[in-house]
């Protein structure tokens, strides 16, 4: 099977999905903030762009399982956690659409998270990439964002009826999240621009 160029655009697509969720959880702190009482409306928007990405990462992903385009075992690397973030991405998709709650859906990023990071863990060991430290970072990052994507998802449940000054952990937590989800999209972004120029110079 030859090598099919699509891993800049997909990691765009993971880039892009971070940016989109470090927005969605700005609008809706500061509408708690301006004492707003129904952030659905930020979360239904979300739901749109992140559905729409997510059924293209799950899309490619089981394509990429189905017809193994990549070298060797990079397959089973890049396109497992793929799925995973697409069904992730779904889940949050659909739950703010028929109003249900987050918390699954968070309770289901905690378990991507930890996998994910297990799969960088275990290519950075066995080097199956030319720049392992840039693996390890970006699965690692994302791992973690998923692990705090759980507590992040039932303070965001709880926002409505939380006192004006809630406890400091919740504002830690969210915060911690923000950062992390940050740096992975940033490092996904990166990755995917400079991937660019030499997939175009040698296209398959």
């Amino acid at each position: 099977m030859a090598f099919i160029d699509n891993l800049a655009y997909s990691l765009f697509m993971l880039s892009f999905a971070g940016f989109i969720l470090l927005y969605t959880i700005s609008s809706v702190y500061m509408a708690y903030r301006k004492n707003k009482k129904d952030f659905g409306v930020y979360l239904r928007s979300a739901g749109v762009p992140l559905g729409l990405i997510g059924a293209y990462m799950l899309i490619v992903g089981l394509w990429g399982q189905f017809t193994w385009p990549l070298p060797g075992s990079y397959n089973i690397l890049f396109y497992d956690p793929f799925i995973s973030f697409g069904i992730l991405l779904m889940g949050f998709a659909l739950s703010v659409r028929y109003n249900v709650r987050l918390e699954y859906v968070g309770f289901l990023g905690l378990l991507v998270g930890v996998m994910v990071i297990i799969y960088g863990i275990e290519g950075y060991g066995i080097g199956l990439t030319s720049a392992p430290m840039a693996l390890l970072g970006l699965y690692f990052l994302y791992g973690v964002t998923g692990i705090l994507s759980y507590p992040v998802a039932l303070v965001v449940e709880r926002l409505p009826g939380l006192k004006k000054n809630p406890w400091i952990g919740w504002y830690i937590l969210i915060a911690l999240f923000w950062i992390v989800l940050l740096f992975a999209s940033l490092l996904a972004g990166y990755i995917g621009s400079a991937a660019i120029s030499s997939h175009l110079i040698s296209p398959p």
